[in-house]
């Protein structure tokens, strides 16, 4: 369940280092109307003790019996910080950068086979987790976005045959392209990324397929999962036994590391010993809690910023 800065596409990540009540509201990016209203349906998350004023974006702090303001700073300033703020390639900046849509590709680190049928439910999974995610997100600081679409463009595997479709109404297959420890991977010409030296997204021009933003990276036999800005590597398996349930915490929880949020294995990485159930913290919830949205929130207020959302 650790974060990983590894790439996991070809060559290199975007980062070198892994730290690891209803109220209606709009956003403006880019000074073009992107109004989202969210409705009295319980689409998001309550905002807590509301600290902005009347008329701006909505900003709050915990009003929770199980997490603190004085908790979820403390983590922000002890394990988030500079790595948040000086990453602009976090999951935040793929989902604006594509207007609330995300683009995986696959990498089938397998010698099992797989069925069209399975793999036809990667992309409902993933949005399932993402909208337990988002949830903390829709209407907090003029987050515009009420859903956040997943689209599969891709599939890599060590030979077609370990397939049992070969069209590509699933995304383009990448059969037989390994990386040097002989996982299949996807084309690197494909990564959209922001690559934080050169400050500027990837060049895709040269991708065959259709460009992704991160892989899913189901890996037979792996303990745990790793997870940062580039994807999720879970445990194949596990991944598989749970695909139709509401919560993979697996996945979801390697998803948290991909918006900047850290692992929680010593106390003195915590904000105390007795530190609230959350899917960040190992073994402790099985689905995203208060803990979790608060933590994520505090992450997205100190980039907002660089998005322009009124």
């Amino acid at each position: 369940t650790a974060q990983s800065s590894k790439s996991s596409s070809n060559t290199a990540s975007s980062s070198n280092t892994a730290s690891s009540s209803n109220i209606a509201s709009s956003a403006t990016q880019g000074g073009l109307d992107a109004t989202q209203t969210s409705t009295s349906t319980g689409g998001h998350a309550p905002f807590g003790t509301v600290t902005s004023k009347s008329g701006e974006c909505v900003i709050g702090n915990p009003d929770s019996s199980t997490i603190s303001t004085e908790d979820v700073d403390w983590i922000f300033e002890n394990r988030m910080g500079v790595n948040q703020t000086g990453n602009k390639n976090w999951i935040f900046d793929h989902i604006v950068k594509n207007k609330g849509t995300l683009n995986y590709c696959v990498r089938w680190d397998s010698t099992r086979k797989l069925s069209k049928t399975v793999a036809s439910k990667f992309q409902a999974m993933l949005e399932r987790q993402y909208a337990a995610w988002n949830r903390w997100l829709i209407g907090y600081g003029c987050w515009p976005y009420n859903e956040i679409k997943i689209n599969m463009v891709g599939f890599a595997v060590k030979e077609a045959s370990l397939l049992d479709w070969k069209d590509d109404s699933l995304g383009t297959i990448y059969a037989g392209d390994l990386d040097a420890e002989g996982v299949p991977k996807c084309p690197q010409s494909c990564y959209k990324f922001f690559d934080n030296a050169p400050k500027t997204w990837s060049d895709t021009s040269a991708c065959k397929g259709e460009p992704f933003d991160l892989s899913l990276w189901p890996k037979q036999g792996l303990e745990g999962g790793f997870g940062y800005d580039w994807g999720q590597e879970v445990n194949l398996e596990n991944m598989l036994q749970t695909i139709d349930e509401e919560s993979l915490h697996i996945v979801s929880h390697e998803i948290g590391h991909g918006f900047g949020l850290p692992d929680f294995y010593e106390d003195a990485g915590k904000p105390s010993k007795d530190m609230a159930p959350a899917i960040m913290v190992a073994g402790s919830s099985m689905s995203i809690t208060d803990t979790d949205g608060w933590m994520l929130r505090r992450g997205y207020e100190s980039i907002r910023d660089r998005y322009n959302f009124k």
